[in-house]
């Protein structure tokens, strides 16, 4: 089969700088609202006592149901923030018992299980089947 060179057929733009032609709007996103960036400015970060580059961490991000709510985030550092966000960061020890309501917040969105999952940082579920740490890893072999 024979095979035509590649022709580009609308001409290069000159290399100028792109402009935006209409100005951005602000949208709904996944970021915290101010009135929660507000909630949180000031505030030390609960997990190290940082005072500087402070987030406003949802505790239930909203692409999991979280909301714009106040009582939805805490403060967090940013390197708590992403290590939290990742799932490397336990934060049930730092909320209990000073930030009562925000985690009273979580359950209501995702219920007790799913709350207690995401804010401790173990993400990953129960594997499926109902396997217990009872079980032997040989079926033909008795629990001792």
């Amino acid at each position: 089969m024979k095979r035509t060179p590649l022709r580009r057929r609308a001409q290069l733009r000159a290399r100028k700088p792109l402009r935006r032609t209409a100005p951005l709007h602000p949208t709904d996103s996944m970021a915290a609202s101010e009135a929660q960036r507000a909630a949180v400015a000031g505030q030390p970060c609960i997990v190290c006592g940082a005072e500087h580059r402070i987030d406003a961490a949802h505790l239930i991000p909203r692409s999991l149901g979280g909301c714009g709510d106040v009582r939805c985030v805490t403060a967090l550092c940013r390197a708590r923030h992403r290590a939290y966000d990742a799932g490397r960061l336990d934060l049930v020890a730092y909320l209990e018992p000073a930030w009562r309501a925000q985690l009273a917040h979580a359950v209501g969105h995702v219920g007790l299980i799913g709350a207690l999952r995401r804010i401790s940082g173990s993400r990953t579920s129960p594997p499926a089947g109902g396997a217990s740490s009872l079980s032997s890893p040989n079926p033909g072999q008795r629990p001792q």
